[in-house]
């Protein structure tokens, strides 16, 4: 059962849009190369057949013609090949020779070459008959030899045929394995980019379906708790008010705090699943880190902030709420990581550069670990034992939202440091 649910997932997973274009278009590509290859390689195979034939009949001519006249006479007969080529069938030979097994030539189209010795032998050095040749002209030949039968002597027969046309003919079909290559290379880029950007738009997709899901989840939770809450919150701080005994007193404490985290964690869901669009307007920034830090001090009692910045105004034109909820939030990580570690100091610094402005906030935490890194900023991932999961989620979203740059250092016993790069006009 088990086997076959993985099996099921691979499956699936390989029948998405992404995976079956990057498959066909490599499948494709692959089939186009392959078969302007194996097109080259049988015109090769044609042209070279067609030329061995031809040489074969040419050999069949010359053997008749060895046969009708007697040797001696042929040896005597110097410009017997070179008259042979004046000869309008003879026009696609390039030349004919006949050497012994010494490699001297005996008889040549080109009678001063008579008496020569031959720098290769297809038959003798290669045991082949047949192939392509480069003259020391530079003119590129067919080669086909044969023994010949003579009672006195083992004789060798070459024939060189043009192979200029046969060339061209090849040089069209490599140009067009060329084409071929580069089409599918087109292909593969094409398949490959293609991979990514379906890649990325079901991934956006996914996004969508998974916002979707916490939207319906978020309205449930707001319209069943909500109000009840609300109820919980109001009666307990009127008996708060109404009660005497100091037992009491504490229990209601503790019933208004945790009713104050649930209250939290529904803002957190309900920013989470319904985003606003940014409400842009011109705020000093020192002012908003100043009203994020005072909020803190009932909050975390013995806790202190400093805070560095010049007294000058630092004029942003941003979305003041969604930056007071950046600064709340990673604020409230960096007092929860200091006090957890058994210090009381934040700092909070303010300065500018050129287009932008640089907020550090650095406390005196524990650090956090290396592969805890990557996931800090995923829905519902927290180290705190009572964190929602939901607080640098939603700081990094808002950051994306208003072009501001988050950028975040730890180090293990020595505390975490977050930069905030945030743009003066948007």
């Amino acid at each position: 059962m088990n086997l076959s649910l993985k099996l099921g997932k691979v499956i699936r997973k390989f029948l998405k849009p992404s995976y079956i274009a990057l498959i066909f278009s490599l499948i494709a590509g692959i089939l186009l190369l392959s078969s302007s290859f194996l097109s080259y390689k049988n015109l090769e195979r044609t042209l070279n057949a067609s030329l061995k034939l031809q040489a074969i009949g040419l050999e069949i001519a010359l053997q008749s013609l060895f046969k009708t006249f007697d040797w001696s006479l042929l040896k005597e007969k110097r410009e017997f090949f070179s008259e042979l080529l004046l000869n309008e069938k003879w026009e696609g030979v390039a030349f004919i020779a006949l050497y012994d097994k010494n490699r001297t030539l005996l008889l040549h189209s080109n009678p001063d070459l008579i008496g020569q010795k031959i720098d290769k032998s297809l038959l003798l050095d290669e045991k082949r008959s047949s192939g392509f040749y480069k003259l020391k002209t530079g003119e590129e030949v067919y080669l086909y030899e044969t023994y010949l039968n003579n009672k006195s002597q083992l004789l060798i027969l070459r024939i060189a045929l043009h192979v200029a046309p046969v060339m061209e003919s090849l040089s069209h079909a490599r140009k067009h394995v060329y084409l071929e290559f580069i089409l599918s290379l087109f292909l593969f880029t094409f398949g490959i980019a293609g991979f990514f950007i379906l890649l990325r738009l079901e991934t956006s997709l996914s996004k969508m379906e998974e916002l979707e899901k916490w939207q319906f989840i978020t309205r449930i939770l707001l319209h069943e708790i909500k109000n009840p809450l609300a109820s919980i919150k109001g009666f307990t701080q009127y008996l708060q008010k109404k009660c005497e005994d100091k037992n009491f007193e504490k229990s209601l404490g503790l019933i208004l705090k945790e009713t104050l985290r649930i209250e939290n964690l529904l803002k957190e869901l309900s920013n989470y699943t319904f985003p606003k669009e940014p409400e842009l307007n011109l705020i000093d920034l020192r002012k908003i880190i100043k009203e994020v830090v005072e909020s803190f001090k009932f909050q975390y009692e013995g806790a202190e902030i400093e805070v560095k910045a010049e007294e000058k105004t630092f004029e942003i034109k941003s979305d003041p709420e969604k930056l007071k909820s950046i600064l709340s939030n990673l604020i409230d990580n960096a007092l929860f990581a200091s006090l957890e570690a058994g210090e009381k100091t934040v700092e909070v610094s303010l300065k500018e550069e050129k287009e932008h402005y640089i907020i550090e906030i650095k406390d005196k935490g524990k650090g956090i670990d290396k592969q805890i890194l990557p996931h800090i900023f995923e829905p519902f991932f927290t180290t705190k034992s009572r964190g929602t999961g939901l607080g640098l989620t939603i700081v990094k979203k808002f950051c994306d939202e208003l072009g501001i740059k988050i950028s975040l250092e730890s180090e293990k016993e020595k505390g975490t440091t977050v930069w905030l790069k945030i743009p003066k006009f948007l």
